[in-house]
């Protein structure tokens, strides 16, 4: 049984006695805590072939051994001096294991990111809010950004921040029709009036996404909250 504490702590137990196999300790730096907006807590980790796959407050995504918990690989999967914080649980779709983030409440731009199972390289992103300087990211969603997502804002309130739109968990994966759902959290400032001069949607912010997992590839959305103002994250 592997199961994960605060601070990003691991353990692994005999399932038949209860017996501690083994723990990990990323060894987060406690300043790091102030980033996190709902105290240093882990929702649990993903298991491959193998490996156990854990993300870190400060940002980084491990590949644990699962027998002996050793480090197999670690990628930091965000910006380190902004204020993202990892809370989640990854996913792993068809060798490809996904990370989001969370660190909205204090300026970020939320991703979504598919990394490699085997050496931890990045795969794609698919970024929640437009590039703030306009200019495309080289990033999976750059097409629907373009023809549809950057629409949506206005003003300049939003882009000092990112807007946020944080995918900090809650992901799911249907095999038959091979799409992959992720939850779009709130945005940044929590004021649309602040955020976008008190207009448009603000895509893809309180939405539901729906993504092709080898490429990241846009299908659909569904924004529960248009023009979100109230924390009502879709996450």
């Amino acid at each position: 049984l592997y199961t994960t504490t605060a601070w990003s702590k691991v353990f692994a137990f005999d399932a038949k006695t209860g017996a501690l196999k083994w723990s990990y300790d990323p060894k987060v730096d406690g300043k790091k805590g102030f980033d996190a907006c709902c105290d240093v807590v882990n929702r649990g980790v993903a298991v491959w072939k193998g490996r156990v796959y854990v993300g870190a407050l400060d940002g980084r995504l491990i590949a644990l051994d699962a027998a002996t918990g050793k480090p197999v690989w670690s990628v930091q999967t965000t910006d380190t001096s902004r204020p993202y914080t990892i809370t989640g649980a990854p996913r792993v779709i068809k060798d490809k294991v996904l990370i989001g983030n969370g660190g909205g409440e204090y300026g970020v731009r939320g991703y979504l990111s598919a990394y490699d199972v085997n050496d931890g390289k990045l795969v794609w992103r698919f970024y929640t809010t437009p590039n703030p300087n306009g200019q495309p990211d080289n990033a999976a969603s750059d097409k629907i950004m373009k023809e549809k997502g950057a629409a949506t804002w206005f003003g300049e309130g939003w882009k000092a921040t990112g807007g946020g739109g944080t995918v900090w968990d809650s992901m799911a994966y249907d095999p038959e029709l091979d799409i992959l759902y992720a939850g779009v959290g709130n945005g940044t400032p929590w004021n649309h009036v602040k955020r976008s001069d008190g207009k448009g949607d603000n895509l893809f912010l309180s939405s539901v996404l729906a993504l092709k997992p080898d490429t990241g590839e846009y299908v659909w959305h569904y924004q529960t909250t248009p023009g979100e103002s109230w924390d009502y994250t879709a996450t």
